[in-house]
This record gives structure tokens, C-alpha cells and sequence, in this order.
């Protein structure tokens, strides 16, 4: 027999998830939209969905299953996962409005926030690490959180300084 089954949970939880990533992304396109238009707002807007796509791959590959540890700091993770594409976007799209071709404002764009957003990520990152060494019981529980966090910003970092370029200079316009 089945005891304390936790998967109608789990897919509750799941679900739930999808909802706040769906929500995100529509408030993340529909605020910067204001800024930078439309279109460029997307470049923002599919960075959340392409680090959770990452992260699961990366977890996965990790023999992590969805338990409510990484559920919870996968809906952490959501707020923060927008924060270095904002920057590399609008960088880009600050060089473009001056003129500059896209494969080349690209290229210096993101060069020009590479170091301080990997840096702003390390400090983040750098705060979770010590609760990966958490010992006991509680520590095993504990553990995937801060692990979680770690591989959805990593995740992040990378979408932010090679996806989101690739996807720029191919297609961002600026509004006249």
C-alpha cells in the first residue's frame, strides 16, 4: 500500500509554479514594454522561461526530482531570474539608440556589464553557498534550496550573456 502520497502536492505545487512563471513573464513584458517597446521587451521576457528550461535540464542531469525545497526556491528564484537581462537589454539597446550597428553594440554592450553582473550574481550566490554545507537532518532538507538557487542564477547568467545577445543582434529594433 501507498502511504503519505505527496504527489497530488507536488503537481498542485507544479502547477502553481507554471502559473507564477506565466505571470512574471507578462509582467516583466508588460512593464518594460513602457521602456523599451515591445519587441525588445520579449528579450527580456524569454529569459525566465529559458533559465527555468536550463535549470530543469541542469537538475535532471543531477538526479534532482521536484520536491517542495527546490518548488520553493524555484518561485524564489523567479523575481531574481530578470535582473541581469534587464541589464544586458537595455545596454545593448542604449548603444543601438546611439547608432551603432547591432552585431557591434552587441558585442560591446555586452562587455560593458559582463563583469559587473557576473560579480552581482557571484554576491548572490556567494550568500547561499554556506547553507549547502548545513549539516543533520535539517541540512539534507535544507540543502536543495540554496543548491536550487545556485543552478537557476547560473542558469540566468548564461541566458543573460549568450542567449539574449544571439537573440539581440538578430533581431532588436529600436522605436523611433
Amino acid at each position: 500500500t501507498i502511504s503519505n502520497d505527496q504527489s497530488t502536492i507536488t503537481l498542485n505545487q507544479v502547477s502553481d509554479l507554471v502559473n507564477n512563471i506565466i505571470f512574471g513573464v507578462l509582467l516583466v513584458v508588460t512593464v518594460l514594454m513602457f521602456f523599451l517597446g515591445f519587441r525588445n521587451a520579449l528579450f527580456v521576457g524569454i529569459a525566465i522561461p529559458l533559465s527555468m528550461l536550463l535549470s530543469f535540464i541542469i537538475l535532471s542531469f543531477l538526479g534532482v526530482t521536484l520536491n517542495t525545497m527546490v518548488l520553493f526556491s524555484l518561485v524564489i528564484a523567479l523575481g531574481m531570474l530578470v535582473d541581469n537581462g534587464i541589464v544586458v537589454v537595455e545596454n545593448i539597446y542604449r548603444l543601438i539608440d546611439e547608432g551603432m550597428p547591432r552585431l557591434e553594440a552587441t558585442k560591446q554592450g555586452v562587455g560593458e556589464v559582463a563583469l559587473p553582473i557576473i560579480a552581482s550574481t557571484a554576491t548572490t550566490l556567494a550568500a547561499f553557498l554556506p547553507l549547502v554545507l548545513w549539516d543533520g537532518i535539517v541540512g539534507k532538507f535544507m540543502q536543495w534550496l540554496p543548491i536550487t538557487l545556485i543552478i537557476v542564477l547560473s542558469s540566468s547568467l548564461f541566458v543573460a550573456l549568450v542567449i539574449n545577445p544571439m537573440l539581440i543582434s538578430l533581431y532588436m529594433k529600436v522605436r523611433t
